[in-house]
């Protein structure tokens, strides 16, 4: 019997993975670990609950004893750790907390796995740690120094360089890193941009956009990334460290997933607004940007592509439309979000205001 540990299983590319597995790996067991904060759902994977695809556990991965009684009962052959905490405007007001989720989280992950011999585990980490792309760099790549700037990019930078530690400390270790493009698609939180921007216009509010809405950013339908992720943890090879990985991080066994699909957030969300059949400039507005926001990042997924075969399968402007369609058709699941969570936009004239 195999078994997967998925964590942060109640969160958006989680929670997704988790029906990914269930669909594609049906002889597997799903161990399915969240904490469960406000920015969770365990809605999302409730269906797999209900059939006893996955086993649940409520517990935070920075609490190393919770975890390794969890390891020690399930003994799990493959990990995989999307638990983390994911947005910049909150990361603004509460470093601390995504310090200890995506930093320490990351080493008691890791950790477990090591001191209890996990086949392999794979850190799932985003294109932000590399930082802003400046204007003479066409693209990120796995050898691109990591060069975080906000509060939560700056915490996964150092979850990451813990995993990469650990892969150059303990070769007899299996682990991977992954980095992502911007993910969309169902269940996302609706703080994001797409479902935030979606889930107002439903309600007759304006979508808020930061600046001049020209930022540039890598999408990703979720879908495709559950699908590289899968990749990443099923190749065949072991991963052989290779000494140049010292001073080269290309070398190491990091991947990172992208559609080649960068877009401006204002082209974004002309998109939803088209796909809801509204008019742009009756229903956007302009706001103040928020503090240090990265202007422009973009990966090149070559080395996925070529040595796994990856190969993004979702058409952009059709995977938004799908997107819109299913907000619109699951209205009670982002409803109870924002009536226990209130409204997720923040506005950063008055943080400003004060500081």
């Amino acid at each position: 019997m195999t078994k997967i540990l998925i964590t942060g299983i109640a969160g958006f590319i989680g929670s997704n993975y988790a029906h990914f597995v269930a669909s594609e790996h049906p002889d597997y067991t799903i161990i399915g670990v969240d904490k469960l904060s406000p920015y969770s759902c365990r809605e999302n994977i409730a269906a797999l609950e209900a059939t006893g695809q996955v086993q649940f556990y409520q517990a935070d991965i920075s609490d190393a004893q919770a975890m390794g009684a969890l390891f020690l009962k399930e003994r799990p052959n493959y990990v995989v750790n999307f638990a983390t905490e994911s947005h910049n405007d909150r990361a603004i007001s509460d470093p601390t907390s995504f310090v200890i989720s995506n930093a320490l989280g990351a080493q008691t992950m890791v950790e477990m796995s090591h001191v209890h011999g996990c086949t392999r585990h794979v850190h799932v980490s985003t294109i932000e740690v590399y930082g802003e792309q400046g204007p003479d760099v066409p693209y990120f790549t796995e050898g691109s120094p990591l060069q975080a700037k906000t509060p939560y990019s700056a915490a996964k930078a150092a979850g990451d360089l813990i995993v990469r530690a650990y892969m150059q400390t303990y070769r007899d270790m299996d682990i991977c890193i992954t980095h992502c493009a911007n993910n969309y698609g169902p269940y996302q939180f609706p703080e994001k941009l797409v479902p935030l921007a979606i889930t107002n216009i439903l309600r007759g509010k304006k979508v808020r956009l930061y600046g001049d809405g020209l930022q540039k950013r890598d999408w990703l339908h979720v879908v495709d990334h559950c699908r590289g992720i899968d990749l990443v943890l099923h190749q065949t090879a072991k991963p052989v460290f290779d000494e140049r990985a010292a001073t080269q991080p290309e070398y190491l066994p990091i991947y990172d997933i992208s559609a080649r699909r960068e877009m401006t957030n204002k082209a974004i969300i002309e998109l939803v607004c088209a796909a809801l059949g509204v008019r742009f400039e009756e229903h956007v507005e302009y706001v103040a940007d928020r503090p240090n926001h990265d202007r422009r990042y973009l990966i090149n997924p070559d080395k996925i592509e070529r040595t796994l075969g990856f190969k993004p399968s979702i058409d952009f402007e059709h995977g938004i439309e799908a997107t819109v369609k299913w907000y619109v058709d699951n209205r009670d699941w982002w409803q109870k979000i924002i009536s226990r969570s209130g409204e997720l936009a923040v506005d950063w004239s008055a943080f400003a205001l004060r500081r």
